[in-house]
């Protein structure tokens, strides 16, 4: 099979460029760019298979050209709110099927049209296979231990959601650049959660990073700078990034945790090397080119990947899933 990866330089592009390279249905893998410099470097440096591409993936047709024979998208572009809704579109367009990394709700006129967009080309597309939304997903559809008996309990509310982090370890610009953006306001930590300094984001779901320094920095930066304007949010993601490095923390954080909580109960999964939001986009994509199904439209990722097959990807970044 043969993928596009766009957005493969940053963070989660560059951890699913390693995993979907590694794969032996992938053919051929083409890593796209807007640096591609740093894409051809990549390719070099990972597989014969690997090809690399510049593209301003906020031009459909500049994007349009690379996908020409293609049997699936994977996108780690960010800021989503930005591009996610152009990139789908495109590929519908096209009629290829489609994932994306996702960082946060779609609207949903939105997603009505894009859903309409792909059922239109009969193609499948599934949005959000990060750490939040992604992996708040399986684990709501899965893991969370529920009251509910029946066989469709009710998922928990937005704020139930959360994502845990290093900040030294862990995202790059763009991540940052949305946390300097979004957050709200100081939080409560969610059941099960890591104990650290929490914030909430607008649709009331949860950020949260290592007590001390680093919970401390952020406050400080996102409360004062970030409160400046549309200047002073990008100078404080900016400082989020230069400072990252002189961020100690409690021996034994991991890079990542992300989870759901439902009043007492909890489902959370430890991602220790901050590769799991990147493995389950690069299995995503690697199904969608498969099609093994003959769905099409938005799918919703718990019904594509099943409670085993998620325990076998988290396995396979040394990740752990916890539950109570």
């Amino acid at each position: 099979m043969k993928i596009v990866l766009l957005g493969a330089a940053g963070f989660i592009g560059r951890a699913a460029a390693v995993q979907l390279a590694r794969r032996d249905g992938v053919g051929e893998l083409i890593l796209v760019d807007y640096d591609i410099r740093d894409a051809k470097r990549l390719a070099k440096a990972l597989s014969p298979k690997c090809r690399w591409a510049m593209a301003d993936v906020g031009k459909p047709l500049e994007l349009s050209r690379l996908l020409k024979g293609v049997d699936a998208v994977a996108s780690a572009v960010g800021p989503s709110a930005e591009y996610e809704k152009a990139v789908l579109v495109s590929c519908a367009t096209c009629g290829i099927p489609a994932v994306t990394i996702g960082e946060g709700t779609i609207a949903e006129e939105d997603r009505r049209e894009i859903d309409g967009a792909f059922r239109i080309a009969g193609v499948p597309a599934v949005v959000g296979c990060g750490m939040m939304p992604g992996w708040t997903e399986l684990l709501a559809g899965h893991f969370l231990p529920s009251s509910d008996r029946s066989a469709h309990p009710p998922p928990p509310s937005p704020g139930g959601r959360y994502l845990f982090f290093s900040p030294a370890r862990f995202g790059g610009y763009t991540f940052l650049r949305g946390l300097a953006k979004g957050i709200t306001g100081a939080a409560p930590v969610p059941a099960g959660a890591p104990a650290g300094s929490y914030f909430a984001l607008p649709d009331g779901s949860r950020i949260g990073v290592p007590e001390g320094k680093a919970g401390n920095r952020l406050g400080r930066i996102v409360g004062t700078v970030g409160n400046l304007g549309a200047v002073g949010k990008e100078f404080s993601a900016a400082l989020l990034l230069w400072t990252r490095g002189g961020m100690a923390e409690p021996a034994g954080t991991p890079v990542a945790v992300a989870g759901v909580a439902s009043g007492d109960r909890f489902a959370r999964v430890e991602d220790p090397r901050g590769i799991l939001g990147a493995a389950l986009l690069a299995e995503t994509a690697v199904r969608l080119a498969a099609r093994p199904h003959k769905a099409t439209g938005l799918l919703p990722l718990p019904e594509l990947i099943g409670r085993e097959e998620a325990e076998t990807i988290a396995k396979s970044a040394g990740a752990l899933i916890v539950t109570g």
